[in-house]
């Protein structure tokens, strides 16, 4: 698995409003698959998030402009929250 890219960004809870940061990084794997891991810190409880992207994905998230950074990460825990039901 090779390192692509990672990126932090700062990041507003909206309840609370605090602040904390969010770390990205994306691999490709041996087969040329791509994964998406996504982290947040300095919040009280951390959550992690991993998504698998298809090369188009991959492209799009690498791509992606400052204000759309976080996108993948709601989308993440709809598949995530679909995948253990």
């Amino acid at each position: 698995m090779k390192l692509v890219l990672s990126r932090c960004y700062p990041v507003i809870d909206e309840q609370t409003l605090t602040e904390y940061f969010a770390r990205n990084a994306l691999f490709r794997t041996d087969d040329g698959s791509f994964l998406l891991c996504m982290a947040s810190e300095g919040q009280a409880e951390r959550e992690e998030r991993i998504l698998f992207l298809d090369c188009r994905d991959a492209l799009v998230w690498l791509n992606a402009t400052p204000d759309a950074v976080g996108a993948y990460w709601h989308f993440a825990e709809t598949e995530y929250q679909s995948y253990l039901s």
